[in-house]
């Protein structure tokens, strides 16, 4: 997939935190808030800008829906996280929760050719 010019890193957290909250009935703000741990204000902002880009409904003083697009792209960047976490835990040995970190910062910066190779590696069973 090639990177959305529209996506950025904060783009692409809160998208996947609200693709892992999708399967309640209602997301409201507060909880994403809580889960990235930024205040309500910061994502009312982002609400409005992710909304502007297609990628979330949002009702007035409501619940927040991801889009088809939205759900997309997030699940694109669960897939990169994953891939990463795997990579540098099971193929480089790396502790699980210093994989799951350097997945979760290198998730927004990888290329897609790389993430290829990589996951070419992990198929083949490493």
């Amino acid at each position: 997939m090639e990177k959305n010019s529209k996506l950025t890193a904060s783009k692409e957290d809160y998208l996947k935190v609200m693709l892992a909250m999708s399967n309640q009935q209602e997301i409201h703000s507060c909880e994403v808030a809580d889960a990235l741990g930024v205040t309500r204000a910061s994502v009312s902002h982002m609400m409005m800008v992710l909304k502007e880009d297609g990628f979330v409904s949002k009702e007035k003083y409501g619940k927040v829906c991801l889009t088809a697009e939205g759900k997309k792209l997030a699940a694109e960047v669960v897939r990169r996280y994953d891939l990463l976490k795997d990579f540098f835990g099971e193929f480089l040995g790396v502790k699980p929760e210093t994989a799951a970190r350097d997945a979760c910062e290198i998730e927004h910066l990888i290329s897609r050719e790389t993430m290829e190779k990589i996951e070419k590696q992990l198929a083949h069973g490493i």
